[in-house]
């Protein structure tokens, strides 16, 4: 059994590890974009990854791309003034873009973020709560702050490492998940919901691109 695996997009990476710790969050994953590490932390010069559901992980990534494909959707609308409303509470400052995606990435008591989007960028309003610990000098400080990057690139990324992780990694998730716990996940949620976002992506930026 490999110790972990890692997936790479232009400006994601994303390591899980594949031990399995009894508990409701079995294994360990970091998230990090362009070399900020939103999902996670460093000790000691190496990462460590957060408790999660690795399936809730690549859910709420592409449940954001579909929200921030779909700036003109009336119930988008309505939710994301609703989140904007809620990030006031948790002292978030946001800019003004019309698309407000707010999600723990599935790690509740790991991080908080605001996945935003206007007509070509995406930006992630982050706070990470481990990363407050890290006694690695290059990330000290930066527990919270704001990620941007093009929307298309980051919906590609989204693409990109989902596919990967529902046709080459998630079967070996649920070998071990099964080896401890007798019972397996359902990705045929997963499965449409990448279609979904996928369909959204071509008729924003074009069959070709």
């Amino acid at each position: 059994m490999i110790e972990y695996f890692d997936l790479r997009g232009r400006h994601m990476f994303v390591r899980v590890w594949t031990e399995y710790v009894p508990s409701p969050d079995p294994f360990t994953l970091v998230f990090i974009i362009d070399n900020t590490i939103l999902l996670g932390t460093c000790w000691n010069n190496k990462l460590e990854g957060a408790a999660v559901a690795v399936h809730g992980v690549f859910q709420e990534l592409l449940m954001a791309s579909s929200h921030m494909l779909r700036p003109d959707d009336p119930e988008v609308q309505k939710y994301s003034q609703s989140e904007r409303n809620i990030a006031e509470w948790d002292k978030f400052q946001l800019g003004d873009e019309p698309v407000v995606f707010r999600t723990t990435l599935n790690s509740e008591a790991a991080g908080l973020y605001y996945f935003c989007a206007t007509e070509d960028t995406a930006r992630i309003y982050y706070h990470n709560h481990l990363l407050e610990f890290t006694n690695c000098p290059e990330f000290k400080g930066k527990h919270k702050g704001v990620v941007e990057l093009p929307l298309k690139e980051f919906v590609e990324d989204v693409l990109k490492i989902s596919r990967e992780y529902l046709e080459k990694y998630a079967p070996l998730i649920e070998e071990v998940r099964f080896k401890h716990e007798g019972k397996k996940e359902n990705y045929n949620f997963l499965w449409e919901l990448y279609q979904e976002v996928e369909e959204l992506y071509k008729k924003k930026f074009g069959l070709d691109s």
